[in-house]
C-alpha cells in the first residue's frame, strides 16, 4: 500500500543523493547553465514547495516535490529506488496528484530530459503533452490540463 508523508529533515539529505545518483551528468549541467551551486540548490529544495516521502508497505520508495505556481501545479521531481521502479507506483503518484489537484489548479507541469525517451513515453501515457522546449537546457516542460476540456 502507497502512503505519503511530508518529508523530514533528515530525509532531505537521502532525497538529495538520490536525485543527485538518478541523473548526476544532467544535474552537473543544470547546475552550471543555472549557475548555482550543488548546495544553493539543495537550499532550493529544502525551502520551495512541498516534498513528500513515498512509502510502499512501510519501505521507503522515493519522493516527489511538487510547488503550487497560480494555476499550474509543477512537479519539480519525482524519484523512486531503482529497486521501487517498474511497480506502478509513478503511475499511481501522477494519478493522485491529478484528482487531488483537479478543479484548484488548471493543469500539471513538469520538465523531463530530452534525452530521457522512456521518461517521455511514460508522462505521455498519462496524460502530458510536450509544450515546449527551454532554448538553454536540453529539456522538454510538459503539461498535463486538470480542468475537463470542452469539445465544441
Amino acid at each position: 500500500m502507497l502512503k505519503f508523508k511530508s518529508a523530514n529533515a533528515e530525509q532531505y539529505d537521502v532525497f538529495l543523493q538520490l536525485m543527485w545518483d538518478d541523473g548526476q551528468e544532467y544535474w552537473a549541467d543544470t547546475m552550471r547553465i543555472m549557475q548555482l551551486t550543488w548546495e544553493e540548490y539543495a537550499q532550493i529544495f529544502r525551502t520551495r514547495g512541498e516534498v513528500s516521502a513515498i512509502y510502499q508497505d512501510e519501505n521507503l520508495a522515493g519522493f516527489y516535490w511538487i510547488e503550487e505556481r497560480v494555476d499550474t501545479l509543477h512537479l519539480h521531481g519525482l524519484i523512486l529506488k531503482n529497486e521501487f521502479q517498474g511497480r506502478g507506483i509513478g503511475t499511481a503518484i501522477l494519478s493522485i496528484l491529478a484528482e487531488r489537484y483537479t478543479n484548484k489548479m488548471d493543469k500539471i507541469e513538469l520538465g523531463v530530459y530530452q534525452s530521457n525517451t522512456g521518461a517521455i513515453r511514460f508522462y505521455e501515457k498519462m496524460g502530458f503533452q510536450i509544450t515546449r522546449s527551454l532554448s538553454d537546457l536540453p529539456f522538454y516542460i510538459m503539461q498535463k490540463p486538470l480542468i475537463p476540456q470542452v469539445v465544441p
